[in-house]
């Protein structure tokens, strides 16, 4: 890898699924926008482990870091504003319809 880091893996694929089986993970980033970070997600991190992920809908989405803090405990920092494209497979936040 570049800059001389070697300890990392990038994984390409259906980030809604996650990976599980090979969890749990230091770092999960998701690489465009979710409307919220699935539960599942959260529970493949590691203790101190970190989730980055644009969150929220438009007109205005967060950069959000979350931290494993314990076992099924988080913290949570929205960062700044953003927008990213929405992630597919992921989902949606219920529609108010007349």
């Amino acid at each position: 890898l570049r800059q001389g880091i070697h300890n990392v893996e990038v994984r390409e694929g259906d980030g809604a699924l996650g990976a599980a089986v090979d969890g749990p993970f230091d770092v999960i980033l998701l690489s465009g926008s979710v409307a919220e970070v699935p539960h599942k997600l959260l529970q493949q991190l590691r203790p101190g482990g970190r989730l980055m992920a644009v969150v929220g809908d438009l007109p205005m989405m967060r950069a959000t870091l979350i931290t494993c803090t314990g076992s099924g405990q988080f913290s949570t920092i929205q960062a700044w504003d953003t927008v990213a494209p929405r992630l597919l497979n992921f989902a949606e936040h219920a529609r108010f319809q007349f």
